[in-house]
């Protein structure tokens, strides 16, 4: 009975590092982000985002995400102090 909790035990362990492993994996860090209006880079205030890209998808306290359409990647972009600090691409489903 011993062995057979162990085994479940490290089962769980591979599973949640694994598992949590994909989901990061699965967003690459960009350095940009195209929009209809420009080019929104590391450092760019979150009103410039705006007018670049208009309204977020999603708005959080420190993230907006973009989703252009079902052929284009879906963009994270994290804020810092109202200026962007990593813009992360994710190609969806």
């Amino acid at each position: 009975m011993k062995n057979r909790n162990i085994i479940i035990f490290v089962w769980l362990c591979l599973v949640i590092v694994f598992g949590s492993s994909t989901a990061v994996l699965a967003a690459e860090e960009a350095s940009t982000m195209m929009c209809d209006e420009g080019v929104v880079n590391i450092g760019d205030r979150d009103t410039d985002v705006q007018d670049k890209c208009g309204e977020p998808n999603s708005q959080g306290m420190n993230k907006w995400v973009y989703n252009f359409g079902p052929s284009q990647p879906v963009y994270t972009v994290i804020f810092k102090n109202g200026k962007v600090v990593r813009i992360l691409e994710d190609e969806g489903s």
